[in-house]
């Protein structure tokens, strides 16, 4: 694995700064850890993101779970009305405008850690490792195989970021530390599964852009010929 440094991603949404801004001034950035899409941006910035994903400090109370909520509602509420809502280990602040939801930062429980957090350097925050954020990705494209699941570790490999077997590696590390499942035919077969239902969903022949018909096609080609062989 490569060693990068992170650095503040370019398209970084004002509300996730908003939000940020109001925890490192409340002191409670060291309750979270940076995840999702926008931690991995922080190594590899390519796409945009709009919402915010993020871990929870282990050892945390419910009392200083709901400082930290009732901290980001106040960030979001001069910005439309704010909702929060909660299911299995997931809480998500969400702020609505037109009846729609406009920006979410959302925070977990966490299953499994495989080294310490970093900081996102720009900013006092916690930040997940590469490793870790590599590995949830990974957890994520066996689990959900949704588009850009598939492009987020296309794009890695394409870096020389680490290898095809360095990013199965991490997988099976982190299903084995969380009591997961850690058969990798099986995971196989799922992204095989995903594969395909995006080529059903979405054939090559109907995207018009050519940009995007090309680089689907270079994604799905990857997969077929190289990640999954």
């Amino acid at each position: 694995m490569k060693n990068i440094s992170p650095r503040q991603p370019s398209q970084l949404s004002p509300y996730a700064r908003t939000c940020l801004d109001a925890l490192v001034r409340a002191n409670l950035a060291k309750r979270i850890s940076l995840g999702g899409a926008l931690g991995l941006f922080h190594y590899f910035d390519y796409r945009p993101t709009h919402d915010v994903d993020a871990w929870w400090s282990e050892a945390l109370t419910e009392a200083q779970r709901h400082e930290v909520t009732q901290t980001l509602e106040q960030a979001l509420a001069a910005h439309g009305n704010v909702r929060v809502r909660a299911w299995g280990d997931v809480v998500s602040v969400e702020l609505l405008q037109d009846g729609k939801i406009a920006f979410s930062f959302q925070i977990a429980a966490r299953s499994a850690r495989l080294e310490e957090t970093a900081s996102a350097g720009w900013i006092d925050v916690p930040l997940d490792s590469l490793t870790d954020l590599v590995a949830s990705k990974m957890v994520a494209l066996v689990e959900r195989g949704a588009p850009r699941d598939f492009l987020d570790i296309f794009t890695i490999c394409q870096a020389d970021a680490l290898s095809v077997s360095e990013c199965w590696i991490l997988w099976q590390r982190r299903q084995s530390l969380a009591g997961s499942d850690a058969d990798m035919s099986r995971a196989r077969l799922a992204i095989e599964t995903h594969l395909e239902r995006i080529a059903l969903h979405r054939p090559i022949d109907q995207i018009e852009d050519k940009t995007q018909r090309e680089q689907a096609q270079q994604v799905r080609d990857w997969y077929s010929n190289v990640f999954l062989r």
